[in-house]
C-alpha cells in the first residue's frame, strides 16, 4: 500500500526530529564526556605543586603573580608556589638550591647565568619538557639545545631630554654618529651635560647597553657569521671606540663616567641633568618631569641596515631537577600563550604592567594608556631587532667587567683601540674555550 504525500512528509519530519534530538543528546554526552575528562585531568593535577624561584614578585605590583598562579591553578588544578627574592640574590639561590637538590621547579634565569647554569647540569631541555617554541619569538640556546625562553623583553632606546637640545640650539635628534658628536658640543657649550656612558663595575652592564648598544644599533657585532666571538682586528669595534673617544675628549661624556652606575645614571636623566643615555624602556615612567623622546641609537655614518636594539629580559627555565616536568611546561606555555595558548593574555598583562615587550607570539599588549613615547618606541622596535651577544656567554660577568676596564684605559689614553681588542678577544676565548 501507497502511503500519501501528507503522511510521507509528516514521517519525514518526525524522522528529523527525532535524530536532532539524538544528536543533541550524543552533542550533549560529548560535551559532558569532555567535561568530565578535564575535570578528571584537572582532579590528578591537584596533587601537584611546582616552586617557582623568581625575582618577579618583587618588581611586579603586589600580589600579582600570585593572581597568576591562582588562576592557573583554577584551569589545571596544578598548585605554583612562589619563591620571591630581590634579582641580586635569586641566582644565589638557585645555585645553593642545585647543589644541596632543592632547586625550585622552575627557575628565573639572566641572560649572564645561562652558560653556567647549563654546566652546571641546572636546566633541562625545554623542548622535551613538552614547551612549545611555536609561542615563543625566540628561545635561549646552548649548542642546538633551548634550556630558556624569554617571557619579557626589556629593550634598551636611547632617551633624549628635548629641552636641553632647545637651550643648545639642537633643532633635530641626531640620526648619525656625526650629527651626534656635533650636538653633543653644542650641548657642552652651552655648559650642559650630553651623553650618559656608565662605566661602573659594581655591575658592569654599561658595557652591554649602552657601548656595545650603540654599536648594535649600527649592525656591528662581536660574533664572526660562525656564532664564534671574533673581535680582535674589527674596523667597526674600532670605529665604536674612536666614537666614545671622541665623546670622551670633548667633554661630552657625563662626569664620573668611570664610576657610574646605571641606577645613578638613570636617576641624573630623570633629574633633567643629561641630554643622552640609553636605558630600559621600563624606566619610562620615572622621566615624569623631564619632556623626552625615546628612540632608536645614532648609527654610524652610511649604515642603512636596520638597527640592533639592545635587551634583557624576564626568561624562564625549568630544572632538571623537576619530578613533574610536563607540569612546569604547562606553566611556561600558559605564561607565554594563556589558559588555551591562543590569547597570550598573561604575558601581553605581564608586559603592559611592566612597561616592557612580549616574547610571545601571541600576546597583544595594550599600551594605548603608557606614556606616548612608550608607544612611538614600540612601532621602532617591531621595525627593528634585538640582540645581545652576552647572553649564554660563560663568566659574562667577569668579561664584561675586564672590557669596561679596558675602555676606561681607552678613553684616558692609556690603551690603543687594537690593543684593547685584543684584550677583549682574550677574555672571550678564555671564557669560551
Amino acid at each position: 500500500m501507497k502511503l500519501s504525500t501528507l503522511m510521507k512528509r509528516g514521517l519525514a519530519v518526525g524522522l528529523v526530529g527525532a535524530m536532532a534530538v539524538g544528536l543533541v543528546a550524543c552533542g550533549d554526552k560529548k560535551d559532558d564526556a569532555n567535561q568530565s575528562s578535564a575535570n578528571s585531568d584537572k582532579a590528578a593535577a591537584s596533587d601537584v605543586t611546582l616552586k617557582f624561584q623568581q625575582w618577579w614578585g618583587v618588581e611586579l605590583p603586589e600580589g600579582y603573580l600570585e593572581d597568576i598562579c591562582a588562576q592557573f591553578k583554577e584551569d589545571t588544578g596544578i598548585t605554583v608556589e612562589l619563591l620571591s627574592a630581590p634579582w641580586a640574590n635569586t641566582k644565589e639561590q638557585i645555585v645553593s638550591g642545585a647543589a644541596n637538590k632543592t632547586v625550585a621547579d622552575i627557575v628565573s634565569v639572566d641572560g649572564a647565568w645561562l652558560s653556567e647554569f647549563t654546566d652546571m647540569g641546572i636546566l633541562t631541555d625545554l623542548t622535551a619538557a613538552g614547551v612549545d617554541a611555536n609561542l615563543a619569538t625566540d628561545t635561549w640556546k646552548v649548542g642546538d639545545t633551548s634550556y630558556v625562553v624569554p617571557v619579557l623583553n626589556f629593550a634598551y632606546p636611547m632617551y633624549v631630554n628635548m629641552d636641553i637640545l632647545e637651550e643648545a640650539g639642537v633643532k633635530e635628534i641626531p640620526k648619525t654618529w656625526s650629527e651626534m658628536i656635533e650636538a653633543c658640543k653644542k650641548i657642552k657649550a652651552a655648559g650642559k651635560s650630553a651623553f650618559a656612558l656608565n662605566l661602573g663595575t659594581e655591575n658592569p652592564n654599561g658595557i652591554q647597553n649602552v657601548y656595545m648598544g650603540t654599536g648594535w644599533a649600527s649592525g656591528m657585532a662581536l660574533k664572526d657569521d660562525s656564532g664564534a666571538y671574533k673581535v680582535e682586528g674589527s674596523e667597526d669595534l674600532v670605529s665604536l671606540a674612536e666614537f666614545f673617544k671622541t665623546l670622551n675628549d670633548n667633554g661630552c661624556l657625563y662626569p664620573g663616567a668611570n664610576t657610574l652606575e646605571e641606577a645613578a645614571m638613570t636617576s641624573n636623566f630623570a633629574a633633567g641633568n643629561c641630554a643622552f643615555t640609553l636605558a630600559s624602556a621600563a624606566t619610562m615612567g620615572t622621566f615624569k618631569d623631564v619632556n623626552f623622546q625615546a628612540t632608536t641609537v645614532p648609527v654610524k655614518d652610511g649604515y642603512e641596515g636596520k638597527s640592533g636594539i639592545c635587551y634583557a629580559s624576564w626568561a624562564v627555565g625549568i630544572s632538571e631537577n623537576c619530578e613533574n616536568k610536563e607540569a612546569a611546561a604547562k606553566f611556561v606555555n600558559y605564561l607565554l600563550g594563556g589558559k588555551d595558548g591562543k590569547d597570550g593574555s598573561v604575558s601581553a598583562g605581564l608586559a603592559q604592567t611592566q612597561s616592557a615587550f612580549p616574547n610571545s607570539t601571541v600576546a597583544q599588549p595594550d599600551y594605548s594608556s603608557a606614556p606616548q613615547q612608550f608607544q612611538d618606541f614600540y612601532e621602532l622596535y617591531k621595525e627593528n631587532y634585538v640582540i645581545n651577544e652576552f647572553i649564554g656567554l660563560p663568566n659574562a660577568t667577569d668579561v664584561m667587567t675586564n672590557m669596561t676596564n679596558d675602555v676606561v684605559k681607552y678613553l684616558d689614553g692609556s690603551l690603543d683601540a687594537d690593543a684593547m681588542l685584543k684584550n677583549w678577544q682574550g677574555y672571550l676565548d678564555e671564557a669560551t674555550k
